[in-house]
């Protein structure tokens, strides 16, 4: 994959909390155009701490994210989010005591001051999920974790992202439920969303994904398509188990 066609580059990242310790160092990482990228590994590897720095929550302390050809040194998360690049975080990032709409609406407040474009985005989220139109007046304590899930999506999708950063978009939900919300991820990138995703459920994640990054001791250890990933995931669990 050649730079072009990638929208988000990241290139020698090094990432901490604690001065002096770095949870990841030299990370290279690419999410192409359109596509499924998913980054796998084991508990504490740094994962969705990669997603936070891309989103801006967290400095870099070395290396570079570029996004869409600009490079975001020092571009605050509302700006990233501007720029089109959306986050949904591990836990739940809907208000409980708002209903559906207004959820939505909070997600869409960059667009607040242009109501015929947020009227447009609202119609367009309720045809492309059915059981947030019909429980739009409902407040989210009464959504199950799926529909949750959903909403948080939907959230992002109000100002219409060119990325979408998701970690770990199935924790807690049952074998169907999980189904039900990577079937909705597979089908972002035909609507124009690249997703870049973070997940423990490494068999599903991999299967709907096009390119997969085991990031474990800080770096990179494997990158491959998802396909092979799928083919090869038993030997795949067994390095992350033995810390090979």
């Amino acid at each position: 994959m050649s730079t072009a066609d990638a929208l988000l580059n990241v290139a020698g990242l090094g990432v901490g909390y604690v001065p002096g310790i770095d949870i990841l160092r030299n990370i290279d990482l690419r999410a192409e155009r359109g596509k499924v990228t998913t980054i796998i590994g084991p508990n504490g590897a740094g994962k969705s701490t990669l997603l936070r720095c891309i989103f801006g929550l967290l400095p870099a302390r070395r290396g570079t994210v570029e996004f869409a050809g600009s490079i975001m040194e020092a571009t605050a998360p509302d700006r990233r989010k501007l720029d089109g690049m959306a986050y949904v975080p591990q836990h739940h990032s809907t208000c409980p005591q708002l209903t559906i709409e207004e959820n939505l609406r909070l997600g869409g407040w960059l667009l607040r001051r242009r109501k015929p474009e947020m009227q447009a985005r609202l119609d367009e989220i309720y045809e492309r999920f059915p059981v947030l139109a019909e429980r739009r007046r409902i407040k989210a304590t009464q959504l199950s974790g799926g529909q949750l899930r959903t909403l948080a999506v939907a959230k992002e999708l109000i100002v219409q992202p060119r990325l979408m950063l998701l970690d770990e978009p199935s924790v807690g939900m049952s074998p169907k439920v999980a189904q039900e919300v990577y079937a909705m991820l597979a089908a972002l990138p035909s609507q124009g969303v690249t997703v870049l995703l973070v997940d423990q459920n490494i068999t599903d994640a991999v299967a709907m994904s096009d390119s997969v990054y085991l990031i474990a001791e800080g770096g990179v250890q494997r990158h491959g398509t998802g396909r092979w990933f799928t083919e090869n995931i038993s030997d795949v669990i067994r390095e992350m188990l033995q810390g090979a």
